[in-house]
């Protein structure tokens, strides 16, 4: 009787083929893997700084609208007493601006050695009339660096946004959440510097007229802000603010007048 012989894969073999397979799958994900957590990182990190530039690009417009006021005490200039009038004060003490004074006021602000300023001026602004309409109005807009929520210690850039048409009146020294709004969560540092027509200053007051001028011809922002991964990304600009220019600068005046 003849034997026929059958055609077949032993177990080694099988196994060793499979074994080589899986070596190969593995090197095929761990390389999708890598690709689309590139992808996914390069696409978060887009997104941090697009909300990072969006954020100094909201700063901008609202300085490059602001609306400084030339002061009608001239007498302060002089050395004289001022006479105009004086701001409502406020329970705790500072006085309350509202938008029709006109107001530019930049501060120093750092805790534990962090740089976080804040900046509040008069400037137009879009205030909303109906659900479908929106108006301008004259107004106070206030940047600041707090805590995003109560219990958190994550820090984030705010805007406090005070219409003249609603009555609303600025305190420096006490914020209004109702109308504040996050703009920026993340925020590691802000600081502001103000350009009086000869050099960068850290601090403006327009309130002291015999040092400051209505507001300053530029503004320097530089923002630091925290990624995902706990890195720290800088971001900085320089605006001009077109309706301060001519208008009288003390600094200056000092400067060019007789000696």
């Amino acid at each position: 009787m003849k034997r026929t012989a059958t055609c077949g894969f032993t177990l080694l073999e099988i196994t060793v083929t499979l074994a080589i397979l899986g070596v190969v799958l593995s090197i095929v994900y761990g390389v999708f893997s890598q690709t689309v957590a590139g992808k996914e990182l390069a696409e978060r990190r887009g997104d941090e700084a697009a909300g990072a530039r969006a954020a100094l690009s909201r700063i901008a417009r609202n300085l490059e609208a602001a609306r400084p006021m030339a002061s009608t005490n001239t007498a302060a200039t002089q050395g004289t007493p001022a006479t105009g009038p004086t701001p409502t004060p406020t329970p705790g003490g500072s006085a309350a601006v509202p938008p029709q004074r006109g107001l530019f006021l930049g501060r120093v602000h750092a805790e534990g050695g962090t740089v976080l300023d804040d900046v509040a001026f008069t400037t137009f602004v879009r205030r909303p009339t109906a659900v479908t309409f929106a108006g301008s109005d004259l107004g106070i807009v206030h940047y600041y660096v707090a805590p995003v929520s109560e219990d958190s210690r994550v820090l984030g850039l705010f805007c406090e946004t005070l219409y003249a048409l609603a009555g609303d009146s600025f305190d420096p020294d006490k914020v209004n959440p109702a109308a504040s709004t996050l703009v920026l969560p993340g925020v590691r540092m802000l600081d502001f510097r103000f350009f009086d027509g000869r050099d960068w200053v850290q601090d403006w007051d327009s309130s002291n007229p015999r040092n400051f001028a209505p507001a300053p011809l530029a503004v320097e922002i530089t923002l630091e802000v925290a990624n995902a991964e706990g890195e720290l990304e800088r971001y900085a600009t320089a605006i001009d603010v077109p309706l301060a220019r001519g208008m009288r600068n003390p600094q200056l005046a000092r400067v060019s007048g007789p000696k």
